[in-house]
């Protein structure tokens, strides 16, 4: 069964100089030089927000963006600690938009991404985990989801903390919306 999550419930992450919360929706202004890219940046001071730690759950939420800069970005997270992270979610390019996910454990990372194009402004994302499982989907209609990535993240029995977030990696800034949020316990 999913629970309509409402997004001053969640815990700030990093709290960015201008946000708002309206109807259930949080929308917030990114600043320059901020980065949730711990290999290529050395800087997890991204904006975002975060759920309580959980064991087996879905965790849904629609991304509406509006992207200024190359390297803008906005998605779901997964993490364990501060070593040990998942993000999903888009990127902008030069001239086009990537889906792109990155996992980092320890020291080591890899990423993996989709040319989306250009006209994309809103998408719905979702991170499931199960025994350790960890799987993010997409979608364009919050009905009909497919698979980013699959992959292996934790114990079958440790909590993980999932959440949004949003950054500007170069001299940039956007606003961004999370909106539709749900979770689901499996």
């Amino acid at each position: 069964m999913s629970e309509w999550l409402d997004p001053s419930s969640l815990h700030w992450m990093r709290m960015p100089s201008m946000y708002m919360f309206k109807e259930n929706r949080l929308v917030l202004e990114t600043e320059p030089h901020t980065s949730f890219h711990s290999l290529s940046f050395d800087s997890t001071n991204a904006y975002g927000m975060l759920l309580d730690p959980q064991v087996n759950f879905g965790f849904t939420v629609r991304v509406d963006y509006g992207f200024r800069g190359i390297e803008d970005e906005c998605g779901v997270l997964l993490k364990r600690n501060n070593l040990h992270w998942a993000k999903a979610g888009i990127e902008a390019k030069q001239d086009s938009l990537d889906l792109a996910c990155t996992v980092y454990s320890h020291g080591y990372g890899d990423r993996s991404c989709r040319e989306l194009g250009n006209g994309i402004r809103w998408m719905y994302l979702r991170v499931l985990f199960w025994n350790g499982n960890a799987r993010f989907q997409y979608s364009f209609n919050g009905e009909k989801y497919s698979d980013m990535r699959w992959l292996h993240f934790a114990s079958s029995t440790e909590p993980v903390i999932a959440g949004v977030y949003a950054c500007s990696p170069g001299n940039s800034y956007f606003d961004c919306e999370f909106s539709e949020m749900k979770l689901r316990v499996i």
